[in-house]
């Protein structure tokens, strides 16, 4: 009989079976299958062969299918997983889990897996409380500027006659009932707050109708507006940067405009700086050349006064562009219309409260030239007239037009053009800006009447500035002055090049026995080795030589210079050397500035340059300067007074006027040195940079020479080129006068050999 089980199996006792053979019949079996074979051949098929599982359904006939297969998972299961063999399975599993979570927690990849994404609320559109979507007007704004400068928002159907789904489109732009849709503002979700006036501001000057005003200003009539070209960044210092204005005046005057004369300081020019033009040069500098201009600070009056706020656009002149093999013009529709799209940090100072100028409506322009324009003059003058042409351009004012959706709509030329210039050669010739420029009146055969502008001469350096360099010279003659650019000048030059220009110091001085003074204008900053050079002046502060020196100075340039002055002592040391005459000192502006203010020497300025200087104004100058009232007293005492702080303060006041001053007095000296430039822009073999501001000097000179007549009463002298006329050697024609040149240049060389 079967007997069933509580676990719900069927459980056979082997002594009941009928089926099986008895109990001693089955030990006999067994024992004689043990003993019939060896023990290697048992274990060897034991071993060779798959382990049988034991199957349950001999045992069980009456077993369903279903727990037949129930049964055999749970056998594979208890084998498999519960077994030896399934244990190392699940604890290899658990070893290399451990591991996984240990490697993740330790580099932070598990913090990162699990953490929520971020971000992904920023990116949702706002909801106003009223559940009103919120867009930042801004962003409207940019897609709006784009889609006028693409001229995807054209009305005119036939604006592309290639396009076979123009009507497609234009159809689809339009309301089902015709009307336009295109114009259709943005929902306003926010109103600005209204912002107080405040009480304690200046009053506003009263606004001048624009007809009226531009009439008082720049002459114009029947209702055409004034219109200007700003000079707002000019890329070079000073005396390059004469050059590169020069040019803007004359795109001007080809374009029919006033050229307003920026501001000044520190060596540069631009809208941005403190002092006027006229702190720096004659006002009549370019309108002396041909050029119709007008004061910064005038410009600026005329902003404000204006009842219409004039139009206004940023026009880049840059460089040659990579990617641009033929040049190119850029319309920058998206960017802020009030600044430079490649240079977005620089602040070109035009913005409101400075100006009322209103650069909404033009969007930035940006001009590059051809690869290699500047090698011939053609290149130069064919790049110069396509800028004409292009400012001239219906079809980019039209596109940078930021006044109406479509770039057939009418279109006004901005009232201002305001340059950011960073060319380095010159684009435009007299002749060419003359015969582009528009005018009224014609003659006979149709040209144009426009007075051809004269060449470009460096600019006359306000009156201040000459005075008192006529004072320096006049202190110092007879001398002779030296100009030593060292900047780039390969380190391992300065030494030779300091021991020629003592040779050559020597050599004058023994053929010029009165002189009395080297007068030294460098970049490097020599009173800093010497404080004698520069005694007392701005105590704390540095003399400022160059702006971009300190950038290439090394340690051979200080061993240099301070041999050099080691050397000149010992030279030209009072009872040192075969020379007649009085000794050699050496000496800079620095030192005359502190001598002049302190009176030293009987030292005074002339009255007319001691009010000069006595009424100068800046914010940084000392309150000494100025009277406690503020007022300015007339007494000659208090006009000397103010006139020597203001003397001592220069350096704070501008330290551009160092450069300026020393251009001054060099050309004025008796003899004047400088070192052999290089070719071009290399520095190799020479003792010298190449420089504008020598070039500058040393034309100054040329033409005080030929205004002089020579350098002797005789007529005898040093030619233009530095070599001593038939008189001057002999002695027979005349002698040599202080005040007057002696000779234009003179040059020290790497070698040591004369070279002039």
């Amino acid at each position: 009989m079967h007997a069933h089980s509580p676990s719900q199996s069927y459980r056979i006792p082997v002594s009941a079976s009928p089926h099986h053979p008895s109990s001693s019949s089955s030990s006999s079996l067994l024992r004689s299958s043990t003993t019939a074979g060896s023990p290697s051949s048992s274990s060897r098929d034991y071993l060779s062969r798959p382990r049988a599982r034991r199957s349950s359904s001999g045992h069980r006939p009456n077993q369903s299918p279903l727990r037949s297969a129930y049964d055999h998972a749970a056998t594979w299961l208890t084998a498999r997983v519960v077994g030896r063999t399934g244990l190392r399975r699940w604890m290899l599993v658990v070893a290399l889990g451990l591991g996984a979570a240990l490697y993740l927690t330790r580099s932070g990849a598990a913090t990162a897996a699990w953490s929520p994404r971020k971000g992904a609320a920023d990116r949702r559109v706002a909801l106003s409380p009223e559940g009103v979507p919120v867009v930042d007007r801004s962003t409207l704004d940019k897609l709006r500027l784009l889609e006028i400068h693409l001229g995807a928002d054209e009305d005119d159907p036939a604006i592309d006659p290639v396009d076979e789904h123009r009507d497609v489109r234009y159809t689809a732009r339009k309301r089902p009932g015709g009307t336009h849709d295109l114009d259709r503002p943005p929902l306003v979700v926010d109103i600005p707050d209204y912002v107080k006036p405040d009480p304690s501001a200046p009053p506003n000057p009263d606004k001048v109708p624009a007809d009226v005003l531009d009439y008082d200003v720049c002459g114009a009539t029947d209702g055409r507006p004034c219109q200007f070209l700003i000079p707002a960044w000019l890329g070079e210092q000073e005396t390059k940067a004469q050059q590169h204005l020069y040019q803007l005046g004359l795109l001007a005057l080809a374009l029919n405009r006033t050229l307003v004369l920026p501001n000044v300081s520190k060596s540069r020019l631009g809208t941005c700086y403190r002092n006027p033009f006229a702190f720096y040069y004659s006002e009549a500098s370019l309108s002396d050349l041909g050029i119709r201009t007008i004061s910064q600070a005038d410009f600026v009056v005329w902003t404000i006064r204006r009842d219409r706020q004039p139009s206004a656009q940023v026009v880049t002149m840059a460089n040659a562009k990579a990617g641009y093999p033929q040049g190119a013009v850029e319309i920058d529709s998206a960017s802020d219309p009030a600044l430079v799209p490649s240079k977005p940090t620089r602040n070109l100072c035009l913005r409101a409260p400075r100006t009322r100028l209103d650069f909404a409506g033009h969007s930035p322009l940006a001009m590059y030239p051809p690869e290699g324009y500047h090698k011939s003059e053609a290149g130069r003058l064919g790049f110069g007239e396509s800028v004409i042409n292009t400012l001239r351009s219906h079809e980019v004012g039209s596109r940078s037009s930021r006044a109406s959706s479509s770039r057939l709509a009418a279109f006004a030329l901005p009232d201002v053009l305001a340059f950011n210039y960073e060319l380095r050669f010159p684009i435009l010739s007299p002749a060419v800006a003359a015969n582009l420029a528009p005018s009224s009146s014609s003659s006979s055969d149709g040209v144009a009447l426009v007075q051809e502008p004269l060449p470009f001469a460096h600019f006359p350096y306000a009156e201040t500035w000459t005075s008192l360099a006529d004072v320096v010279a006049s202190r110092l003659s007879p001398f002779v002055a030296i100009h030593w650019r060292t900047e780039t000048l390969p380190p391992a030059n300065l030494a030779p090049c300091a021991s020629s220009l003592l040779a050559k110091l020597a050599a004058l001085k023994r053929e010029h026995p009165s002189l009395r003074h080297v007068y030294l204008a460098t970049d490097y900053p020599i009173e800093q080795l010497d404080p004698q050079l520069a005694p007392s002046v701005d105590p704390g502060t540095e003399v400022a030589h160059s702006g971009t020196f300190a950038k290439s100075v090394t340690e051979q340039h200080h061993v240099a210079m301070r041999r050099f002055l080691r050397d000149f002592k010992r030279t030209f040391a009072p009872g040192r050397g075969r020379a007649a005459g009085p000794p050699l000192e050496l000496t800079t502006f620095s030192k005359e500035q502190a001598a002049l203010a302190q009176g030293d020497d009987g030292a005074s300025l002339p009255p007319r340059l001691a009010a000069q200087l006595a009424n100068l104004t800046s914010p940084t100058l000392s309150p000494a300067t100025s009277s406690s009232t503020g007022a300015l007293d007339d007494d000659p005492v208090s006009v000397s007074a103010r006139a020597q702080a203001t003397l001592r303060s220069l350096g704070t006041l501008d330290s551009g006027l160092y450069g300026i001053l020393d251009k001054l007095v060099a050309a004025q000296a008796e003899l004047f040195v400088t070192g052999v430039p290089g070719a071009g822009s290399s520095t190799a073999g020479a003792c010298a940079k190449l420089s504008s501001f020598t070039t500058q000097l040393v034309g100054a000179r040329e033409v005080l020479w030929d205004e002089q007549g020579g350098a002797t009463r005789g007529g005898g002298g040093e030619g233009p080129s530095g070599d001593e006329g038939e008189g001057a050697r002999a002695g027979e024609q005349g002698v040599l006068v202080p005040g007057r040149l002696w000779n234009t240049v003179a040059h020290f060389s790497l070698s040591g050999k004369e070279v002039d």
